[in-house]
């Protein structure tokens, strides 16, 4: 007991006093580890993870450690973005989904035909038929018919003040339509095909006329006589009968 509370060596008894203080303490810290490992509820020590190597180690040394974000649909690209497959992203400008689409189903206007214009003179046939068994003291029909001789459609009509049948016997003027316009039917303008024709029948009461729709008291004499049709500025037609 005495070596205890007296230290015996060659060396300071202070030295002997302190390194017995340390191996009490080390004693005390062993016994407190082994008491809280054993302490009911706690958990064994955990792990401490080993830090993660830094990405700056294998990336640009400037670039952010943080991971990139991911790009939202229909976001704008940026310039150093990851370009879209299928297109490259201009930078600065969205492009509207289905723009380009629409503007390539657009339908676009078709224009509008040009209507057909007048029928030239020089296009124009007139043709005039009938006086065939005519007779003294009798009605005659006459048939004047407007052809269109040009290679285009083209509109045609007539006016009375643009057509006239007239009856003559040589230089003698006996019957004319533009004594009376009733006597000739109007024709309204029509587009007519090249090759077609409008008609308009004329009936000649067999006696002499005079303007006012005036016809002479008696009838005309047996004899021969012309019928002539113009109409439009056209050539004139005529058709020679004869009269018993």
């Amino acid at each position: 007991m005495s070596g205890l509370l007296r230290p015996i060596g060659p060396e300071d008894p202070q030295v002997y006093w302190m390194r017995r203080a340390a191996i009490a303490v080390v004693v005390v810290l062993v016994a407190l580890i082994i008491i809280a490992a054993t302490r009911p509820g706690r958990s064994g020590p955990t792990a401490v993870p080993s830090p993660t190597p830094s990405t700056l180690l294998l990336g640009d040394p400037t670039a952010s450690a943080a991971p990139a974000a991911t790009p939202t649909p229909g976001a704008t690209a940026t310039p150093g973005a990851t370009p879209t497959p299928g297109g490259t992203p201009t930078p600065g400008s969205t492009p509207t989904p289905g723009a380009t689409a629409a503007a390539a189903v657009t339908p676009q206007p078709s224009p509008t035909p040009s209507a057909p214009t007048a029928c030239q003179a020089t296009d124009l046939r007139v043709a005039v038929a009938g006086g065939a068994g005519a007779l003294v003291g009798k009605a005659s029909t006459f048939t004047v018919t407007l052809t269109n001789g040009a290679s285009t459609a083209c509109t045609m009509g007539w006016e009375p003040a643009t057509a006239e049948l007239r009856i003559q016997s040589g230089t003698d003027r006996i019957w004319s339509t533009k004594d009376c316009p009733a006597w000739f039917t109007k024709v309204a303008p029509t587009v007519v095909q090249p090759g077609q024709a409008l008609s308009a029948k004329v009936d000649w009461q067999g006696r002499r006329s005079y303007p006012g729709c005036k016809l002479a008291s008696s009838d005309i004499r047996p004899g021969t006589y012309v019928a002539t049709a113009e109409v439009q500025g056209a050539a004139a037609a005529k058709k020679a009968f004869a009269v018993r």
